[in-house]
């Protein structure tokens, strides 16, 4: 009696070799998929240039940069106008751990040069004003009245003032000096310079007697000392030749010589006489 085949076992056997394409066809895939590592190796291999292109540093170029760094590690912090500067000269202040910015050279040398010019000035300043106490001022003379005694030879007494507009230089004057009188460029008396002594910035008067010269007298003069009405006014010149010593205090600064000339109208030289103009130079 045949034995009838089961169809589960045929099935089941069956399988196998139906799962063998199956399985080649799996282990197809590596094969397959080979070509694409080699691709993707190729890649990696082509893009190896590139990346080392990208990493290459670029060209410097003139141009400017920020730079951040940390605080702790700023160690001195220019000024914002030297920013200014170093582009207009660069040369930037120079920063040292602990130390100030050196001050570029040039204010250096404009401070030097404004130090040097303000003590010219000063040594001018203390110079003028050393010149200007020191150096001594001649004095200067007023004739205030005039007095005439006795007809036939007349004697002439002439108050004079004397100032000395020295600022702390003191005038000694010497006795001795010759003084003279003139009418028209003739001389008509003759007398003697006093001495005294005159402080600084003071004035002094002292009289000089001139002794008539054995002359005829002018016609103007005699008329002038004997019309009382009208008045007859007289122009006159005094010139004195005067020896002073200059004195700082106690210091004698040295002698001089003054010339002082004096032309003075008088409106008569009888009695009462008033002095109608002058003009005196020393």
């Amino acid at each position: 009696m045949a034995e009838r085949a089961d169809p589960s076992v045929d099935d089941h056997d069956s399988k196998p070799s139906a799962d063998k394409p199956e399985n080649n066809i799996h282990d197809s895939n590596p094969s397959a998929e080979k070509p694409e590592n080699n691709n993707h190796d190729s890649n990696s291999s082509s893009d190896q240039p590139e990346n080392n292109n990208q990493l290459a540093p670029p060209a410097f170029r003139s141009a400017t940069y920020v730079v951040q760094v940390p605080k702790d590690q700023i160690f001195c912090v220019p000024p914002p106008e030297n920013a200014v500067l170093a582009e207009r000269r660069g040369n930037p202040f120079r920063c040292s751990k602990g130390k100030k910015p050196r001050r570029r050279r040039p204010r250096c040398c404009l401070c030097f040069s404004v130090s040097v010019v303000l003590l010219v000035l000063v040594l001018a300043l203390i110079a003028a004003v050393v010149y200007v106490l020191l150096t001594p001022k001649d004095p200067t003379f007023r004739v205030e009245r005039v007095v005439v005694k006795n007809n036939t030879r007349p004697d002439y007494g002439i108050t004079i003032r004397a100032k000395n507009s020295n600022e702390i230089m003191s005038i000694d004057y010497k006795a001795g000096g010759v003084a003279s009188l003139s009418f028209k460029q003739r001389g008509i008396a003759k007398g003697k310079y006093p001495s005294f002594k005159q402080d600084s910035k003071k004035s002094t008067s002292f009289h000089v007697d001139f002794h008539g010269s054995n002359i005829v007298l002018p016609k103007e003069i005699e008329e002038s000392m004997k019309s009382q009405k009208p008045k007859i006014k007289v122009s006159l010149s005094l010139k004195m030749d005067v020896h002073a010593r200059i004195r700082v205090g106690a210091l004698h600064y040295g002698s001089v010589k003054f010339v002082a000339a004096c032309d003075f109208t008088v409106d008569t030289l009888a009695k009462n006489s008033r002095i109608l103009s002058q003009k005196c130079h020393t």
